[in-house]
């Protein structure tokens, strides 16, 4: 019968649920699945059992003693065996334990298929992910590579050579960051890394601008071993310089780190440039709003605060 009963299983589990699955009417395939087959089996069964006992006891009064006496001579003389009380019998004690080896074999298929199906569906969430966020990141970079260049050659056409030799090694650096720096399988970067690179720019800036730069950069709290994703505070830095006051002492541009065990809390304020036509934001902060919703989910904290004198962003993250 264990041979039966794992014929019933395979059967139902890796051929009847793949035929059933394809199906527009599959729930009713199911449902005559789970009443047909529990019947067909247990009739099966039956049959083989009295088979083997036949085969067994060749004397007709030790079947008579091996099926309840003269009933075993009506169901010799009922090809079938349906109208028998030893089928009735056989019928009613194995019935349940065929319908819940069906039932078993289809809830297992159906887990299995839930499995992989989920499987496939988060290899295909993270293909998207990871191909949207570098496409996000190649923004950031030609962008910033554009103004960058555009720069180094306002200085060389002033023919400082030095300042101009220092600027250029100063974008190498930033280049050779955004070149080789790998970020691991979290798609995170060492926070340390993160603000050289801000303070790479920062001194970038302050050679490209003859007049004295006010920015007042203070980090506050252990940044070793802690992570963040990369290139993703520095298109704020970058917009306050694009369109920020720079040269006034009174309106400095303001960054602030904060960081704890879990959390950076990132503050930046700059008052607006008036000279600058370009609207206060664009597609830095957007880049950076929709990396935020990819990588850390409802994890984060963004909020910015504008009027017509100062723009100000607040970020927290986990670290």
């Amino acid at each position: 019968m264990a041979t039966t009963n794992f014929f019933l299983f395979y059967l139902t589990a890796f051929y009847l649920m793949r035929k059933i699955v394809i199906q527009k009417t599959r729930w009713v395939w199911l449902s005559i699945s789970c009443i047909v087959l529990p019947v067909l089996f247990t009739y099966l069964k039956f049959r083989i059992s009295t088979y083997f006992i036949e085969q067994i006891f060749h004397d007709n009064s030790i079947k008579t003693n091996a099926f309840s006496g003269e009933r075993w001579q009506k169901t010799a003389n009922d090809p079938l065996g349906l109208l028998s009380h030893q089928f009735k019998t056989y019928f009613q004690t194995n019935i349940y334990f065929t319908f819940s080896i069906v039932v078993l074999a289809i809830a297992y298929r159906s887990a299995v298929a839930w499995y992989l199906q989920e499987k496939n569906t988060r290899e295909l969430e993270n293909q998207k992910l990871r191909a949207e966020l570098s496409f996000l990141e190649m923004q950031v970079n030609p962008h910033f590579l554009f103004n960058a260049l555009n720069n180094t050659y306002s200085l060389s056409v002033l023919e400082n050579s030095k300042l101009t030799g220092n600027s250029i090694l100063k974008l190498s650096e930033l280049l050779r960051y955004m070149l080789y720096e790998k970020s691991d399988a979290n798609n995170m970067v060492l926070l340390e890394k993160e603000i050289r690179y801000i303070n790479s720019y920062i001194d970038l800036e302050k050679m490209r601008h003859f007049e004295m730069i006010y920015f007042d950069f203070s980090i506050e709290g252990d940044i070793r071993n802690k992570r963040v994703a990369p290139l993703l505070l520095f298109p704020l830095v970058e917009n306050a310089f694009k369109h920020g006051e720079l040269t006034m002492p009174d309106k400095p541009v303001i960054l602030r780190l904060h960081i704890t065990d879990q959390q950076l809390y990132f503050s930046l304020e700059n008052h607006k440039n008036k000279n600058v036509k370009d609207k206060m934001g664009g597609i830095g902060v957007q880049n950076v709003k929709k990396r935020l919703e990819l990588i850390y989910g409802n994890r984060f904290t963004f909020i910015e605060t504008k009027n017509e004198d100062v723009y100000k962003v607040n970020l927290q993250l986990p670290v």
